[in-house]
């Protein structure tokens, strides 16, 4: 979990990165990450959405897509941000789009690791009930509420024990809300944007439709297309290289 920490001064072309975090997860899952990125000059926000991590005291049944939309939007708004480099891993894929619909002339390249990519009218869950989604993910608690299903792992190999120990004791239940909102594009998401698809390849086979969905970010010339070797949550198993290819992508922008 150690790297040579690299002087300011080494580093030419600095960024504005905002790491947005999955279900289940806070900002504190991009702590290595971040910690790389400023060493090299970076500045860099890893907010935690409304109801999660270190905000879990202010969850409740009325959070939803639009909370944790406007969550990083009001982010770029207050800090004054442009020319961002906007990253999204699983769920916050989805909530990356919704800002790139809303702040296209404040991102300068969207990057989606391993991450949904939703079209307006999708549901995180392909479904737009609380039924739908406890029956696929459930049990809730208070009927809003989804714990993460067990054993916790995120793809982070039993042998990382220092690691899967850390995450284990930091994630918190995801607020049902969020899944079962339609997405409502007003401008095409991240359409039009220079874009990153990054997928996390150390997983099981993948289903027929896993795979026409990697080939069509391959295929499509609107994306750019990488991959790391590692299970799902990436910013923990491999946090160097997952810094130095957010950087190296940056810099192409």
């Amino acid at each position: 979990m150690a790297w040579r920490l690299v002087a300011e001064t080494e580093v030419e072309n600095r960024h504005t990165f905002v790491l947005v975090h999955g279900a289940w997860h806070g900002g504190w899952c991009w702590k290595m990450v971040n910690e790389y990125l400023r060493a090299r000059g970076h500045t860099v926000f890893a907010p935690t959405m409304t109801g999660l991590g270190e905000k879990s005291h202010l969850a409740s049944a009325d959070i939803n897509l639009d909370t944790h939309i406007a969550d990083i939007a009001n982010l770029l708004i207050w800090e004054e941000l442009e020319n961002v480099i906007l990253v999204g891993h699983s769920y916050g894929g989805g909530i990356i789009s919704g800002v790139c619909d809303a702040h296209k002339d404040r991102i300068s390249h969207a990057i989606y690791l391993d991450a949904v990519v939703p079209k307006s009218g999708d549901t995180m869950i392909g479904g737009a009930t609380i039924e739908a989604a406890e029956k696929r993910l459930g049990p809730f608690i208070d009927g809003y509420l989804a714990p993460p299903r067990e054993p916790v792992s995120f793809g982070i190999p039993e042998a990382m024990t220092e690691e899967l120990a850390w995450v284990r004791r930091r994630v918190t239940p995801h607020l049902v809300g969020t899944w079962t909102q339609a997405f409502a594009f007003k401008n095409g998401g991240s359409d039009d944007l220079p874009r990153t698809f990054i997928y996390c390849s150390d997983k099981p086979s993948l289903t027929p439709q896993q795979d026409v969905r990697l080939q069509s970010f391959r295929d499509d010339p609107s994306w750019m297309y990488d991959e790391l070797s590692c299970g799902h949550d990436a910013m923990v198993i491999l946090p160097l290289e997952t810094a130095e290819m957010f950087e190296r992508i940056a810099d192409t922008t």
